[in-house]
């Protein structure tokens, strides 16, 4: 018999070749009468991401289970879900059951440390440490980096989460951006009074002044408040001057690239407002004014940012591309033309969730679209526990990191959700859904131990989540439950009515 050696590139995670050999028989060889090329082993297929697809590559290449009996193959193979949840109860414990309160600073940095190695370790315990991402543009290098702050913000909070609230607190005076010269920032800006200072932060209430139509006869509609005009909608110009605006619209673009459906970015713009409803009785800055939350946020900002970053998409989903080397370009026009297009994607495609197709697919859907109410509900709890101004570099931070790993993370979910041969998680989820769920811990916990969070939610508030998760239970079971068998029911009288005509025929 003939070896043939069988060498398959990486994929998700894979950053070296796996090579298995195949035995062919010398008879079956000969008799093929094939040459050499076609026996050997085609390439993976590239996807427009720029990324190798073949996921019973992928698969096979990250088992471990050969050479082991049908006792042991369980140990051997990856668990990521089962590793997330032992992540998240390994972290809910420890955090929970340690008394930072009664303890000396010495002993919460030692337990700190402690927490960060747990972190790691569960980490470095996933199969493929170190994972090919799937996005190459502008370099692969720049997105292992994005792959490095993640595990290292990881490791940030499980450290926090052995600490104090004050001992935090005081903490971020010292790592903030401002007070260590990497940027140029005013009073407001900065965390604390000075370093090892903290100081409590204003909290400002946007349901104050709620008039919608405040102008008289002369009033104009968009008034230059500098040459003395008057404005008929003076509250809600003045929002719409605001810099926290664009930030929204900014904001909702770079979710529609996570997203990439239209549908799914409209309808958590919706359910957020709904949450900021809910919450504001804990965060006086979650009070807003009706047209606040549905005039400015859901029809012009949100809208706005959905609307730009869906047909940012559109142009490159239908972009043809025709990558060439800087060395093959004549021109120096041209050279420098594919240069900046580096920093571009490769290519791009559009996901097509199909959320109605199955239970798993919609139930991981609505695990993704929770996991990004959570992700922006924590920016405003942490800022608020921690004292955190809202324009430090802090916060610009962990929104940037967020989204990078989120758009590796979404992707990843995508193909898990859509494509059958994929069985687990990548590491971009996986320490994504790890980071949301440490953030929510961090929050709770100090917010506990200061008094926050003991004001009950008001009874609209719980019968309106009540009864909309009631509704949608109801929905699930009907839709996937009820209506398919009635389907193969009605469709098999159907073809048993037709069956004796064709017969007869």
């Amino acid at each position: 018999p003939h070896a043939r050696l069988l060498c398959f590139n990486d994929h998700l995670e894979l950053s070296v070749e796996t090579c298995r050999i195949r035995i062919m028989p010398a008879r079956r060889r000969r008799s093929s009468g094939a040459s050499p090329s076609r026996l050997r082993s085609p390439s993976p297929a590239r996807s427009r991401s720029g990324s190798s697809m073949d996921d019973s590559t992928l698969i096979s290449s990250v088992d471990e289970s050969g050479g082991h009996d049908k006792y042991s193959l369980f140990f051997y193979r990856p668990h990521f879900l089962l590793a997330l949840v032992a992540g998240y109860g390994g972290l809910f414990y420890t955090a929970m059951s340690s008394d930072s309160l009664n303890s000396s600073q010495t002993s919460n940095v030692k337990r700190g440390l402690v927490g960060v190695i747990f972190s790691f370790l569960l980490y470095c315990s996933l199969p493929t440490p170190v994972p090919k991402s799937l996005f190459t543009r502008p370099h692969p290098i720049v997105w292992r980096i994005v792959l490095g702050f993640a595990i290292l913000y990881l490791m940030f909070l499980s450290f926090l989460l052995f600490q104090t609230v004050h001992e935090a607190r005081t903490l971020m005076t010292y790592i903030d951006p401002c007070r260590n010269f990497f940027t140029s920032c005013g009073e407001r800006t900065m965390i604390g009074k000075a370093e090892g200072v903290s100081e409590e932060l204003p909290e400002r209430s946007y349901a104050e002044q709620c008039e919608l139509y405040t102008g008289g006869e002369n009033c104009r509609i968009w008034a230059d408040t500098t040459k003395g005009e008057l404005p008929c909608f003076k509250h809600l110009q003045a929002a719409v001057e605001d810099e926290f605006f664009v930030a929204h619209a900014l904001g909702w673009w770079g979710k529609s690239l996570i997203y990439r459906h239209a549908g799914f970015a409209w309808l958590n713009s919706i359910v957020f407002e709904f949450v900021e409803m809910s919450f504001e009785h804990w965060m006086k800055n979650f009070a807003e004014c009706w047209w606040d939350h549905w005039i400015l946020d859901v029809m012009m900002a949100n809208a706005g940012g959905i609307v730009l970053g869906h047909v940012f998409m559109h142009y490159l989903e239908v972009k043809e591309y025709r990558w060439m080397h800087v060395s093959e370009i004549p021109n120096p026009i041209g050279k420098v033309s594919r240069v900046v297009s580096q920093f571009s994607p490769e290519s791009w495609d559009a996901f097509n969730w199909h959320p109605l197709e199955s239970p798993k697919r919609l139930v991981v859907m609505v695990i993704v679209y929770f996991m990004m109410l959570v992700c922006d509900f924590n920016a405003f709890a942490l800022k608020y526990i921690l004292w955190i101004p809202p324009r430090n570099p802090l916060n610009t931070a962990r929104l940037l990191l967020l989204w990078a790993i989120g758009m590796c993370g979404s992707r990843e979910f995508y193909e898990y959700t859509t494509n059958p041969k994929v069985k687990r998680l990548g590491h971009h989820a996986w320490l994504a859904s790890m980071i949301i769920f440490a953030e929510v811990l961090l929050w709770w916990k100090y917010g506990r131990s200061v008094g926050e969070w003991s004001e009950p939610f008001p009874w609209s508030v719980l019968i309106g989540w009540v009864s909309a998760f009631l509704a949608f239970a109801c929905w699930f079971i009907y839709h996937f439950h009820i209506v398919p068998p009635r389907y193969f029911a009605t469709l098999k009288k159907y073809q048993s009515r037709l069956s004796p005509s064709r017969s007869r025929s």
